[in-house]
């Protein structure tokens, strides 16, 4: 049974926690989703949208995604405030009431210590989630009071166009020109080499060319250690570049 269902169940005994963090990348997708299965398997209330923020019986703080600019700023004493003013009143359909905190990086310390009550003693049928989608650590006072749900983050596919194009780049260009593109470029010379690991790793034998590039990634910690010349690392590469990637690139 996963985490979605373990939570309807514990609502339909009357069991659903007052305070939840949850971590994980998909944080905000399986909140919103709860919360929709909740007031329409629970309470026998269909809400058609998906967005929290149409949910009267919701409050949302933080960004959700259909925000015009995303806010990074600390939350202010005024923010948490509304959240807690929010608990005082009566739900307006629903039986239960939502919080939804959206990113728990944006918690000051003074917001924190505004909310140690509220997140202790529920106010009727409540329930808060707080988002912490990159699993961040919290402080003390916050971390202690809470259930902690832990999402599985999906599997990713690498994007690897980044690094054809720059290798399809790298084919047509001197030296010279190499350097004046690249090393005084956006894309950091450790990036690339990530990128030049990954795809490394996924071709078949070539045990030489796999022994240079971990000779490489040895000289380049070293030369950073020692503060060599920016224009010597990307110099360096490009000759690694040039001697076991492009004629395998190619084909």
């Amino acid at each position: 049974m996963n985490i979605h269902d373990i939570l309807l169940k514990k609502a339909q005994s009357q069991g659903l926690g007052h305070f939840y963090i949850v971590e994980g990348h998909e944080a905000l997708n399986f909140v919103q989703t709860f919360i929709r299965d909740y007031y329409s398997l629970i309470e026998n209330f269909k809400y058609s949208s998906h967005n929290l923020l149409d949910f009267p019986d919701v409050f949302v703080l933080g960004n959700t995604g259909h925000e015009e600019e995303k806010e990074n700023k600390p939350f202010t004493v005024v923010e948490s405030e509304t959240l807690s003013r929010f608990f005082e009143f009566k739900p307006v359909q629903n039986k239960r009431k939502f919080a939804v905190i959206t990113e728990a990086s944006r918690i000051t310390n003074m917001v924190a210590n505004k909310w140690l009550k509220l997140l202790e003693e529920p106010q009727g049928e409540s329930t808060i989630f707080l988002l912490n989608p990159d699993g961040k650590k919290l402080m003390d006072t916050i971390h202690s009071r809470a259930i902690h749900l832990r999402l599985k983050n999906p599997i990713t596919v690498p994007d690897e166009t980044e690094w054809n194009d720059f290798i399809s780049q790298v084919k047509e260009k001197s030296l010279v020109q190499f350097l004046e593109t690249f090393s005084r470029g956006e894309i950091e010379l450790s990036t690339l080499i990530s990128k030049c690991v990954l795809w490394e790793s996924k071709q078949i034998g070539q045990l030489d060319a796999k022994k240079a590039l971990e000779d490489w990634i040895k000289n380049y910690q070293e030369m950073d250690t020692f503060h060599q010349p920016t224009a010597t690392k990307w110099t360096l590469f490009y000759s690694y570049l040039n001697q076991y990637v492009l004629p395998r690139a190619s084909h």
